[in-house]
């Protein structure tokens, strides 16, 4: 996990994520999330925005959750 880099897209995404729903439940946060970027983007653009994150599939926004909270979240 240490060598997975957050963009600062991702990073926000994951904040923003985090006040809407306040949880830190990561499944609740990777359906935000994906909710938040569909939103955003459409068509290929989405795609190419996803691939520029590293958000392609479920798999890998959990990861970018956990990384999150890994790395930024103090206790």
């Amino acid at each position: 996990m240490s060598d997975f880099k957050l963009t600062r897209g991702t990073k926000e995404l994951i904040k923003t994520a985090i006040q809407e729903t306040q949880s830190n439940n990561r499944y609740e946060l990777c359906a935000k999330i994906a909710e938040m970027v569909e939103a955003k983007y459409s068509g290929l653009n989405l795609e190419y925005q996803l691939e520029r994150m590293g958000l392609q599939t479920t798999k890998k926004i959990l990861n970018a959750i956990d990384t999150y909270f890994y790395k930024h979240i103090k206790n």
